[in-house]
């Protein structure tokens, strides 16, 4: 299917088929490609985690309010933004791994390395928060895209309890939530949305008072 073809028909997938098992080399191969989506400076700061563990599944069902697909899907992943990567170390070792490549030029590593490094070191915690989030739902809608092209069916979900996911998966507090994603066979459709019309969302040149 086309992008757009995925587009229009996903639905988010609540009832999956709790025997069916996908290989993890397919959740890691969408993982690799959905790693290439758009981020800020190119730090790279989404972490994926994979969740397998039935049992594990089984506590952090209550912590997500009982939705039955974090226990009855294939896989559930736990996007983070890790504060970590707005570090000068991180920018300054992946750009000198682009240099090493051949990507660019010193005058262009040195100039892109300085422009990162500028850019982040006077941001608020808010606006290092606003850069995890938007970087983590490009790589989260990506992911959702690449599963639906393989044929399986997800759901993205913000209902669960931040602290009491971070104490069960023990998560170090260098890391910010992004969304919970469920990933499987679906065995009932996702019902359909209704949307705003493009008139009510577009504008053009200035937003209307």
């Amino acid at each position: 299917m086309s992008v757009q073809d995925i587009i229009l028909h996903r639905k988010s997938v609540r009832h999956y088929d709790p025997n069916y098992a996908i290989e993890r080399k397919e959740i890691l191969d969408a993982i690799e490609l959905a790693a290439k989506s758009p981020n800020g400076n190119n730090i790279q700061s989404t972490r994926y985690l994979i969740i397998e563990d039935k049992e594990l599944r089984a506590k952090i069902k209550p912590i997500a309010y009982h939705q039955e697909q974090v226990v009855t899907s294939s896989y559930l992943i736990l996007i983070l933004g890790d504060y970590r990567a707005f570090h000068t170390e991180n920018i300054q070792a992946i750009q000198e791994q682009a240099l090493e490549k051949g990507y660019f030029t010193q005058e262009t590593k040195t100039y892109l390395t300085n422009a990162a490094i500028d850019y982040y070191q006077n941001m608020s915690n808010q606006d290092y928060l606003k850069e995890l989030v938007r970087d983590g739902s490009l790589a989260a809608m990506s992911l959702v895209l690449i599963l639906n092209e393989k044929g399986y069916q997800t759901i993205t979900m913000s209902g669960y309890d931040k602290a009491a996911l971070f104490a069960e998966l023990n998560i170090p507090q260098h890391y910010e939530d992004i969304m919970l994603l469920s990933v499987g066979r679906g065995i009932q459709e996702g019902h359909s949305t209704v949307r705003h019309d493009i008139e009510e969302i577009t504008f053009i040149d200035r937003v209307p008072l």
